[in-house]
């Protein structure tokens, strides 16, 4: 017959075993969870801003930096397709475990009649695909997550518009300084033979 004491040790040795069970579950959860991961400089209080008919293309990092192998997701814009599209050739990432510098690119656009102050909620799917056998490449999905990119409309010029790129921006004042070269040494030329008569 088993006394009161030892029943009472037996209920205690349940609960014991049972919340072990449920923290390691928890541990390799989150494990699993952190494995994979996209970061991005845009958030709620930091959003992309573009004014109307204004484009640009973002780059999100995909990292792999905890887990116990490589892997390869897939990207899919599940939000915001009206304005923005990725621009690689494949949607597929390979990202090698320990790895933090997968860029995946995406081209973002305002529509010329977009009122300022207006927010686009842009959302950015990632599959964790996997091979399932080497069979005729078919995937299986893994795990999921979800990147979300706020996008407001500006009135003022942004980042963007300021800083346009060297063929764009740089073009014109190169230029100018071939021709002031030019026109510089002209001048020395006119100078020198001015002197010399």
């Amino acid at each position: 017959m088993i006394d009161k004491k030892t029943d009472t040790n037996i209920v205690y040795n349940k609960h014991i075993r049972n919340y072990l069970i449920f923290f390691t579950l928890t541990i390799l959860t989150i494990s699993i969870i952190s494995a994979t991961g996209v970061s991005t400089p845009y958030w709620s209080t930091n959003p992309l801003k573009l004014q109307p008919g204004e484009s640009t293309i973002i780059s999100l990092g995909l990292q792999n930096m905890v887990g116990t192998g490589d892997v390869t997701l897939r990207a899919n814009i599940t939000k915001g397709n009206e304005i923005a599209t990725i621009v690689d050739k494949s949607q597929d990432y390979f990202v090698l475990l320990g790895s933090d510098n997968v860029t995946v690119n995406i081209k973002v656009k305002i529509p010329e009649n977009a009122e300022v102050n207006q927010v686009y909620d842009l959302e950015v799917s990632f599959l964790q695909v996997s091979a399932a056998g080497d069979e005729g490449g078919f995937f299986s999905v893994a795990s999921a997550f979800v990147q979300r990119i706020p996008v407001l409309v500006v009135g003022e010029p942004t980042e963007s518009a300021i800083y346009k790129p060297a063929s764009e921006a740089g073009g014109n004042t190169l230029l100018w300084v071939i021709l002031g070269l030019v026109l510089l040494l002209v001048v020395l030329i006119v100078i020198k033979i001015h002197r010399r008569n």
